[in-house]
């Protein structure tokens, strides 16, 4: 089976000390659907930041590539 891109939502959340923590990460049908949601996510005040990237994703060996940064918002970790 040939590998399939997910856009994931990863959002971001005030931890202790202001450090970032990550929230539970969600799958989005495309990625106009994740910057949407962490706009509103951020607007609403639930979250300090949020990403969406675009990952292949090999299920058969359960694998996934490289992200590749789509959009972000607010404070997020620093790429590595």
């Amino acid at each position: 089976m040939p590998a399939t891109p997910q856009i994931i939502y990863q959002p971001y959340l005030a931890g202790k000390r202001g450090a970032l923590q990550a929230g539970v990460p969600i799958v989005c049908r495309s990625s106009e659907e994740g910057l949407l949601r962490a706009e509103k996510a951020m607007n609403g005040g639930s979250i300090v930041g949020a990403r969406v990237v675009r990952v292949w994703h090999d299920a058969e060996a359960d694998e996934f590539g490289d992200p590749e940064y789509l959009g972000e918002v607010g404070r997020v970790p620093e790429e590595a």
